[in-house]
């Protein structure tokens, strides 16, 4: 299939397969069609509010079939989406509207406080679109409002492959969002990657349960557009409805991120688990020890792969289930492991994943605005990842955590990603996040502080946890404190939000203070 915009691929499969369902979600369905035709609607509605090729448009909603519509009219009109985190508040929303200048917001009235805040305090404060019908104040509308007094765009405008098509606001963990400005040729070489790893076929039916302000859920969208395949949409990720939505909606391929494993692994058995229909459990991040009995307990195969905003959706993929391992370069990029000099690394080093494209204009064009940064991560024709990974003698990559993440105690560097692999195979945890805190001695010295939740009927022993610790890892990995939760803050992927965690030191246990201390072996 040769290269097409988002708008082409629309007209492509309907005129193929324009009957076939392209969405379930909660009593509803949609065929290819009736999509189509919808787009076209809105894009009127759009228009009617405005927008014009090149414009932000910022979509503040959870998921729906409308916010679908939404998402392809914003395309069709050749304009830019912006998606935005249903979570923000208003100063996050503010970082967001003064940096990307969104022309129109289109959101559902709940978040209505936090808009208004945020945009009576922007320079250029964008237009909003309520989903629901209600009260308008100036330079408000509503959707439904839009659509009565529209008519619909028939024609989409063609743009070129390397104009910007989205802008993904990544949460830094230092200073503000930046928008990683994605284009179409970007997400054609993502959806075909996608399509790869996850072995796409016309009469699969992907289950998307992501919020659609990360970008995985794009991405089965619009497979689903290039392949002809359903997808059956969900609200939430819920661990434990997981397999009877699965049997609701006959899924055949079920995309993963690390925490979703685990957090599945620990439900108990249930009976729509057993018959499952699922081949395929596709994505990044997968724990090494979970994989084989992720494998074995569901009757299904892990295709793991890694990539990032900035790179690509995925920039590497395991096809062959190498356990432990993120695979090899996609054909379109090269890669490789370079030490803190950017020199390239042999196998069983561990370094900063680097990415260099074959072809230009498949990974992301820069930051929204922000060239200074945008030339800390693309130098040289190159990504640089920021995220550290190995390489096995085969070329194999491996990913060992992010250099951000990285804790510094007594001189020592260290990831917190390795102290967390270990702390996560520990009889009673069920999972950790390793908070590096202040050791108060000084030259940005730090201690360790892990966070833990317990696997069921498991009970408070830190000793026995750092002793666990102590046998797996050096003596300076090992954490000093270790405070008890029960449940994580969560991101649309399930990921754990570490800086939404309440760090409590005062009612963490503290080794140094019950006098036990790992031994330095040299």
């Amino acid at each position: 299939m040769s290269m097409q915009i988002l708008s082409e691929i629309l007209k492509a499969r309907v005129a193929e397969s324009g009957e076939r369902i392209f969405c379930s979600f909660q009593d509803q369905q949609m065929t290819f069609k009736e999509l189509y035709d919808r787009v076209q609607e809105v894009a009127g509605a759009l228009v009617e509010a405005g927008i014009e090729p090149g414009d932000r448009v910022g979509l503040m909603l959870n998921s729906s079939l409308e916010h679908i519509e939404l998402y392809l009219a914003i395309a069709w009109l050749g304009a830019i989406s912006v998606p935005i985190s249903v979570h923000l508040k208003s100063a996050g929303l503010e970082l967001l509207f003064n940096s990307c200048s969104p022309r129109l917001v289109v959101a559902e009235r709940r978040y209505a406080d936090a808009i208004r805040q945020a945009a009576s305090e922007t320079v250029s404060s964008p237009s909003v679109a309520w989903l629901e019908d209600g009260t308008n104040g100036p330079g408000e509308f509503h959707l439904n409002g839009l659509l009565r007094t529209s008519r619909a765009v028939r024609n989409a405008v063609i743009r070129s492959f390397d104009d910007p098509f989205m802008i993904s606001y990544t949460s830094g963990t230092t200073g503000g969002p930046k928008g990683a400005i994605i284009s179409e040729r970007y997400r054609w070489v993502g959806c075909k990657s996608a399509a790869i790893i996850s072995d796409a076929q016309p009469d699969d039916t992907y289950l998307l349960w992501e919020s659609f302000y990360h970008g995985a859920a794009w991405v089965t969208i619009e497979m689903a557009l290039r392949k002809g395949l359903k997808v059956h949409m969900v609200e939430r990720f819920s661990a434990s409805r997981l397999w009877d939505q699965i049997a609701e909606g006959g899924v055949t391929k079920l995309h993963y991120t690390g925490g979703v494993v685990n957090i599945i692994l620990a439900q108990p058995p249930v009976e729509s688990e057993r018959s499952n229909t699922v081949s395929i459990a596709w994505g990044a991040a997968c724990p090494a020890d979970s994989w084989r009995k992720f494998e074995e307990r569901f009757q299904l195969k892990v295709r793991e792969g890694y990539g990032l905003s900035e790179g690509q959706n995925f920039t590497h993929m395991n096809l062959r289930g190498v356990v432990g391992s993120c695979g090899l370069p996609i054909e379109e990029l090269d890669s490789w492991i370079a030490d803190q000099n950017g020199d390239r690394v042999g196998p069983g080093v561990v370094g900063e994943i680097v990415l260099k494209q074959k072809i230009p204009g498949i990974t992301m064009t820069g930051y929204w605005g922000e060239p200074e940064k945008t030339a800390e991560v693309l130098r040289n024709g190159c990504v640089f990842t920021g995220d550290l990974g190995m390489v096995d003698d085969e070329n194999y990559f491996y990913f060992k955590g992010r250099k951000k993440d990285a804790l510094r105690r007594r001189g020592q560097n260290i990831s917190a990603w390795e102290v967390e692999r270990v702390l996560n195979a520990s009889p009673d945890v069920e999972e950790s996040a390793v908070i590096g805190v202040d050791s108060g001695l000084g030259d940005h010295d730090q201690d360790i502080l892990a966070v833990v939740t317990l696997r069921d009927g498991a009970k408070q022993d830190p000793i026995a946890i750092l002793k666990f610790c102590a046998e797996q890892l050096a003596y300076y990995q090992v954490p000093r404190f270790i405070q008890f939760v029960d449940a994580f803050p969560r991101g649309p992927t399930q990921r754990i939000m570490k800086k939404h965690i309440s760090v409590d030191l005062e009612k963490a246990w503290d080794a140094e203070k019950a006098g036990v201390k790992p031994t330095r072996t040299a």
